[in-house]
């Protein structure tokens, strides 16, 4: 058996809502099964689609997820039957008709209005979030998926210098067969907790110093130096990955909204709740950059401009993944952005 590559972890979500208060473990908790509770065939209304920096090459055995990496091999099992995914977002008509790009400018203006989060002294930028991945391993003709659940919390200083919990729960399985097979390669099937700390300098590679508050610098910023991404849906992920570690203010908050205002082919999705019952906006582009198409969709609170979350969504074919179509890969709910002491 010949084992491919795996690909990159998908990170990152989009800025919490700036307003969320700290939420305690039964929040989070009920936070999380509120998201999970929603039956895929009890959703109806119109359907739009999402997805992230996976690199997902149609017909072949090559998937990212951002859970972690996922083992490839070749095999010929049977297929098993599809893999659980949720239930897609039901998207209503938008708050008005003008183009995407111009509601962005006028989302941005509301977010650059609002005050600036007060910082008490001796706290670090906290940030809390509920994750949805779908995590595949293919052996030739046969997948297995998992669903897998995520709770993440981050604690980061000015010297870049910090914490990150992950908890992951018990993956979810269509069937005892794709449980079993799972283990057998390998895979976890109960919870799980890992706490990381970075000294000065560590806890991000990419996203040091002051976030520009200038499109074009930004622009630049995410690029490093190196050179443009090949598609603009790119700067929307490089978005997502850095609210997912960043507290971003509301001049920062803006300069991103009009940065996914200036990329070609976003269109407005709707209006929308999302996972965590929160009431927004979504925009979205289309792009087989990576691989399969997809669509990546943002949400973003009307009221103050703020990122709420970050789906995607394969639209038209799977490739060898056992989902139906079509079905949502990844989901972020941003439920905490703030100033917050570092845990002892």
């Amino acid at each position: 058996m010949k084992s491919l590559d795996d690909v990159r972890q998908l990170l990152g979500g989009l800025d919490p809502a700036r307003d969320v208060l700290p939420a305690d473990e039964e929040r989070r908790a009920a936070d999380l099964a509120r998201i999970l509770a929603t039956d895929r065939a009890g959703s109806s209304g119109r359907r739009v689609l999402p997805r992230r920096r996976l690199v997902l090459a149609a017909g072949a055995a090559v998937l990212t997820t951002a859970a972690g990496v996922v083992a490839l091999e070749m095999a010929r099992e049977p297929q098993p039957a599809w893999a659980v995914t949720p239930a897609m977002l039901t998207y209503g008509p938008p708050v008005t008709t003008e183009r995407a790009d111009v509601r962005l400018r006028r989302l941005a203006e509301v977010a650059a209005a609002q005050p600036a989060t007060p910082r008490p002294v001796g706290t670090v930028e906290h940030l809390e979030s509920t994750n949805w991945f779908l995590n595949s391993s293919i052996s030739g003709g046969r997948t297995t998926s998992a669903v897998v659940p995520q709770q993440w919390r981050s604690w980061r200083t000015d010297d870049n210098a910090g914490r990150r919990v992950k908890k992951d729960l018990p993956p979810i399985f269509r069937s005892d067969a794709d449980r079993k097979g799972w283990q057998r390669r390998g895979g976890r099937v109960d919870s799980s907790r890992e706490t990381t700390d970075y000294a000065a300098g560590e806890f991000t590679s990419r996203w040091q110093g002051a976030v520009p508050t200038d499109v074009a610098a930004l622009r630049e910023w995410f690029i490093a130096g190196g050179s443009p991404p090949e598609a603009p849906v790119q700067y929307l992920e490089d978005i997502a990955e850095l609210a997912g570690v960043r507290l971003l203010g509301p001049a920062q908050r803006a300069t991103t909204l009009r940065l996914l205002a200036d990329l070609p082919g976003i269109t407005v999705t709707g209006t929308v709740t999302d996972r965590a019952g929160r009431a927004g906006e979504a925009f979205s582009i289309t792009s087989s950059a990576h691989g399969l198409p997809a669509q990546y969709t943002v949400i973003i609170d009307t009221d103050s401009g703020a990122l709420l979350g970050y789906e995607e969504m394969l639209t038209t074919t799977a490739g060898m993944l056992n989902v139906t179509i079509p079905a949502v890969i990844t989901y972020r709910s941003y439920l905490v952005a703030e100033y917050a002491p570092l845990p002892g």
